[in-house]
């Protein structure tokens, strides 16, 4: 009896030891433009490109360019949070919302460019100016 529970233990410990914990390198799932509802009404975002500039030193920067069409005039407020390999936010100068204003009709055209060549990825964020 004392043999079968040391063997049962030692099953279960080295099925504990052989397994190991989730861990996850890959991107976070996010949505790369996330719009507050309070403007889904007054715009829309037509465009929306990312693209890689190369630069002096053989690294590149990611480049977020996008588009909003106004529905009605409205105040806009945007900023690009970037992100690493790992998920983490990349800070950088200026993180702060930049403001817009749009009249009816009227397509605005944005552009950022991430703080560092590490970032991967970013999340785009539109809301009404405070």
């Amino acid at each position: 009896m004392k043999r079968i529970v040391f063997a049962s233990m030692l099953v279960l410990s080295l099925v504990g030891c052989a397994s190991q914990p989730e861990t996850s390198s890959s991107l976070i799932d996010r949505p790369e433009l996330k719009v507050d509802p309070e403007v889904v009404y007054t715009m829309g975002v037509t465009e929306l490109f990312q693209e890689r500039l190369a630069q002096p030193d053989g690294e590149s920067l990611l480049q977020v360019q996008f588009a909003v069409e106004a529905r009605s005039d409205a105040e806009l407020a945007w900023k690009v949070t970037w992100f690493d390999a790992s998920g983490m936010m990349v800070k950088g100068v200026g993180e702060s919302y930049r403001k817009a204003s749009l009249l009816t009709g009227q397509t605005r055209y944005f552009k950022a460019t991430a703080p560092h060549s590490r970032v991967v990825s970013y999340q785009l964020h539109l809301r009404e100016p405070q």
